[in-house]
């Protein structure tokens, strides 16, 4: 059989270097285990995570996700998958006869991460040896992406989605890869593409890519692809069902959304793989590639079609409902959602780090496109499609450095790795040094040494110090409270205490955000009765946290720029033993009216 692919000689053990390269990443990071058992958790949506997880163990339903100690008009309401719980989940519950529960919980939070970074390298690796890149350009690949910006999502404690969503991305990008054209590999593309959605709703680009990259194959090849195409198709359908109905929220009006796996998706899928299956079956009547890639149009306009006539909302702006105030106070701040102009302005040294990686890679990876032969051709386009994919999703919102980053690290990789082959045939000076500049120059570590010379236009913050797990933990004690707090405050309370939070940084539940930023950022005189009218019995606080000060700078007249001078209303008294105020988390008892 024909095939766009070599297959390479000898298994995964004969890339002795490139495990050598990916322990040691993965021995480098095992430190930070100290951090986690020191009661550290790197992010927010992690913290969130945990305690989905403590829920569930808890007794909450598998299908219900929603938080009940965030008190927002919105019931708390989320939209996270299962799928990332199992693995804590059920190692908490293996551990914990042995080590306790709070050394169970740490544990899993800290080994969940290595894990899938060690199934990322694999998988990386796996998909460079099929894109017949050599054991030099491994090598370089693995050290590319595990210096670039990818990796922060395999840090111990960084146990929300991310990580997930780019192992099952690379996954189904090495199964697409595969050489045989299997229906094997047809199956674990479809789990891979369905999972990813299930997961999360920012996998949607590449779940589109990988899909494009099967029609692409399939229009050049022809009929060969056909059992794998038809394989594809079928296990779509099986798995689009049953993770509507086995992963939260399950069945029912919950799956009427855009912003995670819904019905209109799984209307994509169950369509989009029946028309795979008849273009597989029947498509050897197709004998050309120009008929092959109207079939491969139709049927994708037919899906996409039905996914919008299904739930025609899914086409609007997903943020056009948010209330000015909202937009300002928080959706602006959130670090992961800002654009390329947003991010030039404000944090100019971030994107020298970000894109001047990207923009060597894309040189790099269009030369691996042209200098290939015939053979390998087709499979590193379907790369460079997904690098696209991945470039332009980051230009729109810097989350999208996890996956530019990764498929960046795949075209460095193949060039330093090219370059050091010539070196070693060639040898000699002038080699040498093309060989060592471009690695250079190819580099992660290169742009974010120069990224640190630019310095950044936000003002300072005491935002590290407002997370400190120490801070909390005199909180944790008395009776249950309901505290209003900084949004991106939330999550710290409803994990480090048994107390209720009123908002916390997710977007269903604007209404809560706009509530609370109310009483931070409204008249002063009226922050009163807000707080009673939530029935509030606290509130926290941390001077110098970003949020606030940036409250402060917009609405000088508001509460929280009170606070930021030290000011205290008459109807707060401390809550607690403290004095100071400079980036410490005060917590403040809301007097009887």
């Amino acid at each position: 059989m024909a095939s766009s692919h070599i297959r390479p000689a000898g298994g995964l053990v004969d890339g002795k270097w490139t495990w050598a390269v990916g322990g040691f990443f993965l021995l480098m990071l095992v430190p930070r285990l100290s951090d986690i058992f020191a009661g550290w958790i790197p992010d927010a949506d992690d913290m969130m995570r945990l305690q989905q997880v403590r829920d569930l163990l808890a007794g909450q339903s598998w299908f219900n996700v929603d938080q009940a100690r965030m008190l927002t008009p919105e019931g708390g309401e989320m939209h996270w998958s299962r799928l990332p719980d199992l693995f804590l989940a059920g190692m908490i519950l293996v551990v914990e006869p042995l080590l306790g529960r709070d050394a169970a919980e740490k544990l899993a939070m800290g080994l969940w991460p290595l894990i899938l970074l060690a199934a990322a390298f694999t998988f990386f690796t796996l998909i460079l040896r099929r894109l017949q890149v050599n054991q030099a350009g491994q090598v370089f690949g693995l050290i590319f992406f595990a210096t670039s910006a990818t990796v922060y999502n395999f840090w111990p404690g960084r146990i929300d989605h991310h990580g997930l969503v780019v192992v099952l991305t690379l996954a189904g990008l090495a199964a697409v890869l595969s050489p045989g054209q299997s229906q094997r590999s047809g199956a674990v593309l479809a789990f891979c593409v369905v999972a990813m959605l299930s997961v999360a709703f920012e996998a949607l680009p590449y779940l589109a890519g990988l899909v494009a990259i099967l029609g692409v194959f399939w229009i050049i090849r022809g009929h060969r692809e056909g059992v794998r195409l038809a394989w594809f198709g079928l296990a779509l359908i099986v798995f689009a069902g049953l993770f509507y109905l086995f992963d939260a929220p399950g069945m029912g009006a919950a799956r009427h959304s855009c912003d995670a796996y819904g019905n209109s998706h799984l209307a994509g899928f169950v369509a989009g793989g029946a028309l795979f299956v008849l273009l597989g079956v029947f498509g050897g009547a197709l004998e050309t590639w120009w008929t092959r890639l109207i079939a491969g149009g139709l049927a994708g306009a037919i899906t996409l079609a039905i996914i919008i006539i299904v739930n025609p909302s899914c086409l609007a702006d997903p943020y056009a409902a948010v209330p000015d105030a909202v937009r300002l106070s928080w959706l602006n701040m959130v670090g992961e959602a800002k654009p390329l102009t947003t991010l030039i302005a404000e944090e100019p040294g971030r994107v020298i780090w970000v894109f001047g990686f990207i923009g060597p890679a894309i040189l790099a990876t269009t030369a691996m496109i042209f200098t290939a032969s015939p053979e390998q051709r087709t499979a590193r386009i379907g790369i460079a499609l997904l690098f696209a994919l991945s470039v332009i999703t980051t230009i729109w919102q810097i989350r999208g450095q996890s996956f530019s980053h990764i498929f960046a690290a795949m075209g460095a990789g193949w060039l330093a790795g090219s370059l050091f082959s010539n070196w070693r045939a060639k040898g000699g000076p002038q080699p040498l040094l093309v060989f060592v500049a471009a690695v250079l120059f190819l580099s992660p570590m290169t742009w974010e040494r120069i990224s640190t010379q630019v310095p950044s236009r936000l003002a300072p913050s005491k935002n590290v110090n407002c997370i400190d797990p120490d801070a909390y933990r005199g909180l944790d004690v008395g009776p249950d409270k309901r505290i209003l707090a900084p949004i991106i405050l939330g999550p710290s309370i409803i994990a480090r205490t048994p107390h209720a939070a009123f908002a916390g940084p997710y977007h269903r539940n604007i209404l809560g955000i706009e509530r609370s930023n109310a009483v931070l950022i409204g008249p002063i005189e009226e922050a009163p009765a807000r707080l009673r009218d939530m029935g509030a019995t606290h509130l926290l606080f941390c001077r110098g946290l970003r949020e606030t000060t940036r409250y402060a700078e917009m609405w000088p007249e508001g509460l929280a720029a009170q606070l930021n001078r030290d000011e205290l209303p008459d109807w707060l008294e401390p809550a607690d033993d403290l004095s100071e105020t400079d980036g410490v988390v005060r917590l403040y008892r809301i007097k009887a009216d």
